[in-house]
């Protein structure tokens, strides 16, 4: 049996293949304007999948930030002083490091500090009572759901991060017929690709309905 080669692209995280809407718009100007960041952080929550760590990017590109990952058990750093700094997963974040960074940022030492997650920062689970504080107080942006126009910009980007080009028609069968949580549609897309390129034919709408209704097994 033949293996079907994973050609999935890597992510484009650039300001161009950003999709603007309704659900990212307050996001998008908060990010733009770190000065009137309540003690030079910013919090932005949302679900999986809903643009955080691409608005992320965007803005580290932007300010030339140090770039860390809460899974990644990193520790402060001399050299963080004076930079602009962005936590993805930053409710995974070690809470030592975590407590130390955010204080560098209220005293001006860290000259912007950008934390993303998927839960608000009241809620994350800590136990250092004075993180605790410091979270509660954190100024947040909630990423709202996409609507229809932004949704079907997702799905076609997603599906072009696989190196696939797909037709109107499939992408409205899909907002009608699957879970639309931007997650979930990633997930099918995935699913989709390489059953179609197991039977070696495109990801068409027929196709995707024969997928979904399990005619294909």
């Amino acid at each position: 049996m033949q293996i079907p080669f994973d050609l999935t692209l890597p992510p484009d995280y650039s300001a161009g293949a950003f999709i603007h809407g309704a659900s990212n718009a307050e996001a998008v100007d908060a990010l733009a304007n770190t000065q009137i960041w309540a003690n030079n952080i910013l919090a932005i929550v949302g679900p999986k999948g809903c643009g955080k760590t691409h608005l992320g990017h965007m803005w580290a590109n932007e300010k030339n930030a140090i770039i860390v990952d809460g899974n990644d058990g990193f520790v402060p750093r001399r050299d963080y002083r004076g930079r602009a700094l962005w936590i993805d997963n930053g409710a995974q974040a070690d809470e030592y490091a975590l407590f130390t960074l955010i204080n560098l940022a209220i005293t001006g030492e860290i000259r912007a500090l950008l934390l993303c997650a998927r839960d608000m920062p009241a809620v994350w689970q800590v136990q250092l009572p004075d993180l605790r504080s410091r979270l509660r107080n954190l100024q947040t942006v909630q990423l709202q759901e996409p609507d229809e126009e932004v949704l079907q910009a997702i799905v076609t980007k997603l599906f072009k991060d696989r190196g696939l080009i797909v037709s109107k028609a499939l992408i409205t069968y899909l907002l009608s017929h699957a879970d639309r949580s931007v997650d979930s549609l990633r997930g099918l897309i995935t699913e989709l690709d390489k059953k179609a390129a197991s039977e070696k034919v495109n990801v068409t709408r027929t196709f995707a309905a024969k997928y979904m209704q399990g005619k294909l097994f």
